[in-house]
């Protein structure tokens, strides 16, 4: 009979209140203390002092630390305790610690050969929980009953029989399968995306197929492995054909659509748009959606439906060049050659403008009620960095070299004539 039977045939309130076990609690209290207050003081420092991928490793560092010094401490106090009385508590504890220890090592390995894995990120924690409590329940002799009584309980479903168990391990297989899926599929993009013989939205294209069937074959592998009988999946056939005939008949729209973009080439990641009242450039495009970072840096999710059913404005289809237009309006005293050789050359002095093919040019357009109006048209090719800024300083030394020139910016002005009258009073 080992330890973790022993203690758990002999649990009872008397050996729990017994000088030697109440002397363990105390031993695991002060080295819990001592664990706690180390932990505060080290995530402080790292917090402060650490950013990115570092403060991920400071954290790591800490939950492997913390439990070594948990360990290190009642290690040396179980030694000097054990010369006067017996220490299984200590000693089951110790067992405990290194198994908690040693998970976390291997999660964090496992997390880290695996960069970047979004689902292993977010549930490290909690794998590292169960896991735990499996090799918890296992050393106790709970975990056999445990699984005996979930193989009992069963349910059915159409023409088989379902344990509990079989579920979970069915959840288990398919979470482990994805983690797999989606790690090998983000080494494949990584190299996918240095192949420069492809088109950029090719490379998407088939990134998006490739992780498809990765999932796919991922489940199917799951399922297989747990000695599920497939033929079972052909039950749901119908109702999913039913159901993507009507209810999910707007999320395989969205689905088609992506791949349609894809295909055809008509939109490309970094392609500048206008999309009803939004302006912006292509951030990603998904298998169902579209996402349009604005000037602003507001980004706007467009379902991909939407950008083949309606009008869009591509302004970087075929050329990246962009034309920019600034108004002007000029007095008639004023000279029109003159305020057009200085809305050229403030124009040519800023570096964003393209001086040649096509050249900056300013058209006089219409001679309206207060004055003559010009206006100045060129082209950029880093629309995506947005114009304010560019007109802005444009239009500042337009308006520094018209003040030294003399040159006129009129207001609206209006002539009254008075009639006066004999018979007005």
């Amino acid at each position: 009979m080992n330890q973790f039977e022993t203690l758990k045939n002999n649990l009872n309130l008397d050996f729990l209140l017994s000088l030697s076990s109440l002397l363990q609690f105390l031993v695991l209290l002060v080295a819990g203390l001592l664990v706690y207050f180390l932990q505060q003081r080290s995530v402080n420092s790292i917090s402060s002092s650490s950013k990115g991928d570092w403060k991920f490793a400071g954290e790591a560092f800490i939950k492997i630390v913390n439990p070594i010094i948990f360990l290190i401490a009642i290690s040396i106090s179980s030694y000097f305790l054990s010369l006067y009385q017996t220490v299984n508590l200590l000693v089951i504890t110790q067992i405990l610690v290194m198994a908690l220890i040693l998970i976390r090592l291997a999660v964090y390995l496992i997390r880290y050969l695996l960069q970047p894995n979004p689902l292993l990120n977010a549930y490290q924690n909690i794998l590292s929980s169960i896991l735990w409590s499996f090799v918890v329940l296992h050393l106790f002799g709970f975990l056999t009953p445990i699984l005996n009584i979930l193989e009992s309980i069963t349910f059915s479903f159409g023409e088989k029989d379902f344990s509990i168990l079989l579920v979970l391990q069915l959840l288990i297989g398919i979470f482990l399968s994805i983690i797999a899926a989606m790690t090998l599929s983000r080494f494949i993009e990584n190299k996918l995306m240095k192949v420069t013989q492809l088109s950029l939205n090719g490379r998407v294209m088939i990134n998006k197929i490739v992780r498809i069937a990765l999932y796919v074959i991922a489940v199917v592998i799951a399922l297989d492995t747990i000695g599920l009988d497939l033929t079972f999946l052909s039950v749901f056939g119908g109702a999913f054909g039913v159901g993507l005939a009507f209810g999910m008949q707007k999320i395989a729209s969205n689905y088609i659509s992506g791949f349609t973009i894809l295909l055809d080439k008509s939109l490309q990641i970094g392609d500048i748009l206008t999309i009803g009242e939004h302006y912006g450039i292509v951030e990603t495009i998904k298998s169902r959606y579209t996402v349009l970072r604005k000037l602003d840096g507001v980004e706007v999710i467009i379902p991909n439906e939407t950008l083949i059913a309606e009008n869009i404005v591509n302004h970087t289809c075929t050329n990246r060049k962009v034309r920019v237009a600034i108004d002007i309006q000029i007095g008639y005293e004023s000279s029109v050659d003159l305020a057009t050789k200085i809305m050229l050359d403030a124009c040519n002095g800023q570096e964003r403008v393209i001086k040649i093919d096509p050249d900056p040019t300013v058209y006089l357009m219409n001679f309206g009620e207060s004055g003559i109006d010009l206006k100045l048209v060129f082209y950029i090719l880093d629309a995506e960095e947005g114009t304010y800024r560019l007109r802005s300083d444009i239009n500042k030394e337009i308006w520094k070299q018209f003040t030294n020139q003399g040159i006129e910016i009129p207001f609206p002005q209006r002539v009254v004539h008075i009639n006066k009258s004999d018979n007005l009073n």
